[in-house]
């Protein structure tokens, strides 16, 4: 079966909110027959699996972590159309918004931020996973 062009539209309904300051899209089109790659949440942890220190530090990793699996399924940020960002305070949102900035430019995802008592590992500071379309 001939797999057709992907088509993602980032959409900004004219009845709704302008979100782009806040750094997400409120909703993504995808017009395709490709593939979609869920994401498991990416923490601050390197390649060895050490957890990084501090919270922007935590943040980019876990977004380079994202960058890693999207580029190692054959993709980029670009073809990332939905994260959800699991904050252990939201005193790091304008910090978040920064890295998805600087993750994604104006390829902006629809996004998610929630604040969360706890993650998997004590000493994590935020969590993100992700689906994109391949």
């Amino acid at each position: 079966m001939a797999r057709m062009e992907m088509q993602i539209e980032r959409l900004k309904p004219a009845n709704v909110w302008d979100s782009t300051p806040y750094k997400f899209s409120q909703a993504i089109r995808v017009r395709h027959s490709q593939d979609l790659l869920f994401i498991a949440g990416q923490a601050g942890m390197d390649e060895s699996g050490q957890i990084v220190q501090g919270l922007e530090a935590q943040i980019r990793q876990s977004f380079e972590n994202i960058r890693r699996v999207v580029s190692g399924a054959g993709g980029s940020m670009a073809n990332v159309i939905k994260i959800t960002g699991y904050l252990r305070d939201m005193g790091g949102l304008e910090t978040y918004t920064k890295m998805v900035s600087e993750f994604f430019g104006n390829n902006l995802p629809a996004a998610t931020v929630v604040q969360v008592t706890a993650l998997a590992l004590e000493p994590l500071l935020v969590e993100v996973d992700a689906v994109a379309v391949l």
